[in-house]
């Protein structure tokens, strides 16, 4: 079936009307909401995940029925995100191919928690930390849709290792991408890209979007844009002088018209 990358449904603002932060600026709404507010970084995987689940849901037409997903995962809490939306369509009535874009013992708490419940839950077997590029191409085959998952807000330059090889097997793949928060390989301050990167279908951004994405030069790496609400709370944003009250008045995912 054809994947929507805009598929509808969903209440609309005007990017020019939503505040965009830098990377520094995201790091330091994450660290307010996380020392100061108690937020847990596993609340904050789980809600962004969820969101990815309700947005692929509706990009592969509002029904789960055996649809291929493969979850390109990172070592960072990107990566915890992607392995939690993995969770909710698999309930969902999705097949999901979460495939692990770095060494479990040196990802974060929050990707070894998500790992660990996947792995009780069979949606990870005990074979899938084992990639090599021909896993990870039949895995891409298969794909109807990609989430990447990979590197979040904070990469520099241009993604390395295995990282960078899911990268380019996704290019490759020429599959339909969903992109979380920021594509893999665009700079979420300057919107450079880098080499590799993806170029997404549709990318969902994550509590408020990254200055980044917007710029001219990432646009065609970014495609249709979302966004998501995390769960943190309006004072974080009102602290750090960010207005942002209405924007989720409509529902936890919005569309952002250029």
């Amino acid at each position: 079936m054809a994947v929507k990358a805009d598929p509808g449904g969903f209440p609309q603002r005007k990017v020019t009307d939503v505040p965009s932060v830098t990377a520094n600026q995201m790091r330091e709404i994450q660290r307010m909401a996380q020392e100061d507010f108690g937020l847990d970084i596993l609340q904050i995987a789980e809600n962004a995940g969820r969101a990815c689940a309700q947005l692929v849901l509706q990009m592969l037409g509002g029904r789960g029925h055996g649809q291929v997903v493969v979850i390109l995962a990172g070592g960072g809490n990107k990566g915890a995100a992607g392995l939690a939306a993995a969770r909710h369509l698999a309930n969902w009535g999705f097949q999901v191919e979460p495939v692990l874009a770095d060494v479990e013992s040196e990802s974060s708490f929050a990707v070894r928690r998500a790992i660990a419940i996947c792995r009780a839950s069979g949606i990870i077997e005990p074979g899938d930390a084992d990639n090599t590029a021909v896993t990870v191409e039949d895995h891409l085959a298969r794909a109807e849709l990609i989430i990447d998952a990979l590197v979040g807000y904070g990469l520099e330059g241009p993604p390395l290792g295995i990282p960078a090889a899911a990268t380019e097997l996704a290019a490759a793949s020429r599959k339909p991408i969903l992109a979380l928060d920021v594509p893999t390989g665009i700079n979420a301050t300057t919107g450079a890209v880098s080499s590799p990167a993806i170029s997404a279908a549709t990318t969902l951004m994550l509590d408020l979007p990254k200055r980044g994405v917007l710029q001219a030069e990432a646009r065609g790496h970014a495609g249709e844009l979302y966004l998501a609400d995390l769960g943190i709370p309006l004072s974080v944003h009102e602290r750090l002088g960010v207005g942002v009250a209405g924007l989720f008045s409509e529902g936890p995912i919005v569309r952002l018209k250029r």
